[in-house]
């Protein structure tokens, strides 16, 4: 069970309209600073995108465990590093606005170890650089992403919103 109070929906919209494009973060970016700066520079700022596969030349990554103070449900564990090569399977990220504003990404993946063995978590920035990646995007229009305050979990996440 969550801290906070039940937010009923849980399930939230927005209305709007899209477009699709593929992208490729340069190879040597990082992922998550790559797909910001490279949307960014073809003026999108809201945006869903899908990681259809890649070579990372090496990856870190984060996973929940439970919350010991039993404030939240879970937080962060100590992050995970694979050594490269490591195969990028899979995953999803969101282009938005962060708390303060600014465009942030978050982002989740499936990863292959050089080993084989599947992993997979939250990609925090400057943690993953690219060897070569592809990206279906969907870029928003008339909405979009912005982080608020979720009372029910207390974190601070994605929420939809009119642009």
């Amino acid at each position: 069970m969550q801290p906070g109070p039940v937010l009923a929906p849980r399930i939230l919209s927005q209305e709007g309209t899209a477009s699709h494009l593929r992208l490729e973060p340069a190879p040597g970016a990082d992922l998550v600073d790559g797909l910001r700066d490279a949307l960014l520079a073809r003026g999108v700022t809201q945006a869903a995108i899908a990681l259809i596969g890649g070579t990372l030349d090496a990856a870190r990554y984060l996973t929940g465990q439970p919350d010991a103070s039993g404030e939240r449900v879970a937080v962060y564990g100590a992050p995970t590093a694979l050594a490269g090569p490591v195969t990028l399977v899979s995953g999803n990220a969101f282009l938005g606005a962060g708390a303060d504003g600014s465009p942030v990404v978050h982002c989740h993946a499936v990863m292959a170890a050089a080993d084989g063995r599947l992993h997979g978590g939250h990609i925090p920035p400057g943690t993953c650089p690219v060897a070569a990646a592809v990206a279906h995007v969907t870029v928003l229009q008339d909405a979009g992403f912005a982080v608020r305050d979720d009372v029910e979990t207390g974190y601070p996440v994605f929420h939809p919103v009119a642009s």
